[in-house]
């Protein structure tokens, strides 16, 4: 259709209509950017009362940092309409999914869980979203989670006329607590309420109570017991039915008191065997009602843009370190030493109920395997070093890393895809030393430290489409947040006197916060809640961990001298450190205060580490020794190492987990290593000195950075 115009925006697309109006895939001309654009009716500006409570609650929502908040842009009044200007996602509504069938009861938690978090965030900034609903979840393609409609979604009316002539939905009232129909002072457990109602019908593809109108609606909220999803699907654990009906019960008091005990419970339902049962409240009429005008929900459906989950599922295993060997002489190789003192943090950062409750179920159910995000990085300190590979395998240790590297190829690698180069080198500003690909895949930024900026490239046309000018210095290393909303950029200068982490919007490509950290800040790490940045400090020997919401520093671990990378497990329980010049592999306790649970031979000079999409292995690269080494996460062992090609500096795993890539910037290739057996199965050219490797979140493409011609080649995984 012809784009209308709408103030600086462009309506391109109607992807919905609800009771609170249009939303529409526009164009923000101003920024050039798509975004999603909700159009409220007329008729609610001219109520000053919504229109006032409008903004100053959606002021509120759009500061909440929370990656399960969907980011707010902007909002305010054009043409005597309201407006508000949100991300576009890709992704479908819950209530599109249920449409297929009810969802396995693990998934079902893990997605909720998501927005148990959106939903506490909202309510320690004193704001309640009053429209919890599977119109308002939205699901991506790897099941992250974005909650929309915070605030807006509120009662315009008293009577049931209010709620014809605002043309709202009685798909509202399926989830609306009884006290929204009364007096009552509301306050978070409404959403308590709905987000139950929300979970017994994501385990049986059915809304709560039959009623089709407003008066048996708001009579099965009032005098009706909650339904029992056990009884409904079979397979649905009855411990969940408790969980459902404490959730939705009558009376707030007799509800959990927040959304991340609801979930807390439901996981806790799903793994235990079956005990004695919550039992339902009694159904208590209140002494007054009244029906509220309710809004409706258009459920978006739109076109690729900035989204996406970049993890591991990671699993948190009790480890006893092993003892040293008796006698003299370093441990066998692949021996757990205990370290010498622990790492003592300075200050703890907050744990939510509910972040302890989804780590639960990725302990329980492995559920949300999906991307890991490409840690890549070059180091400009390793001058080249001639010398053999100490790796544990049969080849020669005296022998060239490309000798050995043939000795390893099976008679498989035919039937692996060897990567081919797509079109040219990609030429970008000189000094691309780093690159890491944004979780959605549309891009990539790249770090240039001579030029002081962080290139952006546009992986669909392989064109720098901008540059970001790093004013606090050299940028080193990038990161991004799980959801892709910012990133993360390392900066140090030649003599360490400018040492800082730079946040920057990846929507409009500015910096907005600059933090002063430690000593030659080096590979960071994002956990999977995005709330936390963990940054190695390679001159001092420690980890500085910042708050990404306040951009403050919050704790700081010990570590062994010169980490240069450092990877986390999805659960948050585990961080690994590559400790450059200690020759060591580091397991931290991040439940502990970063304790050092021991370290793990790691070849000469390791450099980057990164942890398998499912968490089950830990992959490092040694820089001098020109190897690899595995280490198994549930033992916390060595179990295997193997040659690759000459000085990589960059392991990046693929999505599915069966290869990682390294960038062997001596040797000027890409290998290409089979995870189970440490085989190289190609040895791709990638220019005089590859320096990092990208990977694509789909597994087809791989990004690699060559600092001596300043380009970046392209490389087709598929084959």
């Amino acid at each position: 259709m012809t784009p209308r115009p709408f103030g600086p925006y462009e309506l391109v697309d109607l992807l919905g209509v609800g009771g609170m109006g249009e939303v529409w895939r526009a164009r923000d001309t101003r920024r050039d950017r798509w975004v999603a654009l909700k159009v409220l009716p007329e008729q609610l500006n001219g109520d000053r009362e919504f229109a006032s409570r409008f903004r100053r609650e959606s002021h509120v929502a759009a500061r909440l940092r929370e990656p399960h908040v969907i980011p707010i842009h902007d909002y305010g009044e054009i043409d005597g309409r309201l407006y508000i200007d949100m991300r576009l996602v890709d992704g479908r509504d819950l209530g599109k999914l249920l449409e297929d069938g009810p969802l396995p009861p693990a998934r079902a938690v893990a997605l909720l869980a998501q927005v148990a978090e959106a939903l506490q965030a909202a309510h320690d900034d004193g704001l309640v979203h009053r429209d919890v609903k599977p119109s308002n979840v939205l699901v991506t393609a790897s099941d992250f989670v974005y909650v929309v409609d915070f605030g807006i979604a509120r009662s315009v009316g008293s009577t049931s006329t209010s709620l014809t002539m605002t043309g709202a939905t009685v798909g509202t009232l399926d989830y609306m607590a009884p006290e929204r129909f009364t007096n009552q002072p509301l306050d978070g457990r409404v959403d308590v309420y709905s987000l139950a109602c929300v979970l017994a019908e994501s385990v049986t593809a059915q809304r709560p109570f039959r009623g089709t109108d407003l008066p048996s609606l708001l009579y099965a909220h009032l005098y009706t017991d909650p339904p029992r999803p056990s009884e409904l699907v079979p397979g649905v654990p009855r411990a969940l039915d408790d969980v459902v009906a404490r959730g939705m019960a009558k009376r707030p008091e007799d509800r959990f008191d927040t959304p991340g005990e609801l979930v807390a419970a439901a996981l806790a339902a799903l793994t235990a065997a079956p005990a004695a049962r919550i039992e339902p409240v009694a159904p208590r009429a209140p002494e007054t009602t009244r029906t509220p005008a309710v809004v409706g929900q258009p459920a978006p459906v739109a076109p690729p843009t900035e989204i996406g989950l970049v993890s591991g599922d990671g699993t948190h295993r009790s480890v006893d370190p092993l003892p040293s060997p008796a006698g003299s002489g370093p441990p066998p190789p692949g021996a757990w030493v205990p370290p010498g003192r622990p790492g003592r943090g300075r200050r703890r950062g907050p744990r939510a109920a509910v972040t302890a409750a989804l780590t639960a179920l990725l302990v329980v159910a492995g559920l949300l395997a999906v991307w890991l995000l490409p840690r890549n990085g070059d180091d400009d300190a390793s001058p080249p070093a001639a010398g053999g590979s100490t790796a544990s395998t049969d080849a020669d240790a005296g022998a060239d890393a490309d000798d050995r590297q043939d000795e390893q190829v099976p008679a498989l690698a035919a039937s692996i895809a060897v990567p081919t180069a797509v079109g040219e080198p990609v030429p970008v500003p000189p000094t691309p030393g780093y690159l890491a690909v944004a979780p959605n895949g549309r891009y990539a930024y790249v770090a240039h430290r001579d030029e002081g900026v962080v290139s952006v490239l546009d992986t669909t046309s392989l064109e720098v489409n901008a540059t970001i000018g790093i004013d606090a210095g050299p940028p080193q290393f990038v990161t991004f947040s799980p959801a892709g909303d910012r990133a993360y950029i390392t900066v140090y200068n030649a003599d360490y006197s400018e040492n800082a982490v730079v946040f920057v919007d990846t929507a409009t490509n500015l910096v907005t916060d600059t933090v002063e950290v430690g000593l030659r800040p080096f590979a960071p790490a994002v956990s999977s809640d995005g709330r936390l940045l963990y940054i190695p400090l390679h001159n001092e020997g420690r980890v500085e961990v910042l708050d990404t919401a306040t951009a403050t520093e919050v704790d700081s671990y010990e570590v062994p001298p010169n980490p240069h990378w450092i990877a986390l497990n999805d659960d948050g329980t585990r961080a690994y450190t590559a400790n450059h010049e200690s020759d060591v592999l580091s397991v931290l306790d991040l439940t502990d205060d970063g304790r050092v649970l021991g370290t793990l031979p790691a070849g000469d000079s390791p450099h980057s580490v990164a942890v398998s999409p499912d968490g089950s292995r830990v992959a490092v690269v040694a820089f001098d020794s020109s190897d690899v080494h595995v280490v198994d996460t549930a033992s916390e062992q060595l179990v295997a190492s193997g040659p690759v090609g000459l000085r990589p500096q960059d392991v990046t795993w693929a999505p599915d987990g069966r290869r990682f890539y390294t960038a062997d910037v001596d040797g000027g290739t890409m290998s290409v290593v089979t995870a189970d057996t440490l085989a190289v199965t190609a040895s791709v050219p990638a220019g005089e000195s590859p320096t990092s490797v990208g990977v694509s979140p789909d597994g087809t493409r791989a990004y690699v950075t060559d600092l001596a011609t300043a380009t970046v080649r392209v490389f087709d995984l598929t084959g």
